[in-house]
């Protein structure tokens, strides 16, 4: 399928650890009959290094993931069509920061990794403007949101040993910082950004194993996308 500037689909999901990204974008790929970028957990190097000595594989964890997310990006900006479980926009304004304030990396660390980060954003500009690229932002952000005591219940749930809390406070309070800045600074910085319109999902009211809430959650994104582009489907412009 040949694309135009504008064409296809681009929805990024966000939202903090165990809020259920994946599943919903598992749901929405499907309804839209797109792909479905995951984020790397498997075969990642250094993602259970980092739980056991944050001090000494943050600045490495954050680089992995943030070379994995902009080859993911740039690939969905190229082939529109397409829907990533989390956002390179993340790594930046929530991760790395929260790493540098809870001193898990140092000054030094975290200004490579901005400028590494604004970088790869301005290449991701310039692609879009020699037309190398079809899309400059995603045309969604589905913002995966829930009470702090369903987040928790979930990773317990997924059963990741390196995720788990039992005896390491340290981890539930990263948790809870984690989970405040997605709470209070996450979706108004994004906003105020223009990157692009945000829809919520409560995952407190929206079951996924509900058909009528999912209908209602893809009614949602489907009415968001054509408020501000004017239509859902390229189609519906031919």
């Amino acid at each position: 399928m040949n694309h135009g500037k504008g064409e296809g689909i681009l929805i990024t999901l966000a939202g903090t650890i165990g809020a259920g990204k994946t599943e919903w974008g598992k749901v929405i790929a499907k309804h839209f009959d797109v792909d479905l970028l995951e984020e790397k957990v498997d075969g990642n190097p250094f993602l259970e290094k980092y739980y056991d000595e944050p001090e000494r594989y943050s600045f490495h964890l954050q680089v992995f993931f943030l070379n994995h997310r902009f080859k993911a990006i740039k690939s969905a900006m190229a082939h529109p069509n397409s829907v990533l479980d989390r956002s390179i926009y993340e790594d930046a304004m929530i991760f790395a920061r929260l790493q540098y304030e809870n001193g898990s990396m140092d000054k030094a660390e975290y200004e490579t990794y901005l400028d590494l980060h604004e970088n790869m954003m301005q290449e991701l500009n310039d692609l879009y403007k020699q037309q190398v690229l079809f899309k400059k932002s995603p045309d969604l952000m589905v913002m995966v949101h829930g009470s702090f005591d369903e987040v928790m219940r979930r990773i317990k749930k997924r059963g990741r040993d390196f995720e788990q809390i039992d005896g390491n406070p340290e981890l539930y309070k990263y948790y809870q910082d984690l989970y405040d800045m997605y709470e209070n600074e996450f979706v108004p910085e994004y906003i105020n950004k223009g990157i692009s319109p945000v829809y919520v999902i409560d995952i407190d009211k929206m079951d996924l194993y509900n058909p009528e809430h999912v209908n209602e959650v893809l009614g949602g994104i489907e009415e968001t996308l054509k408020n501000d582009r004017g239509f859902v489907y390229p189609e519906e412009i031919e």
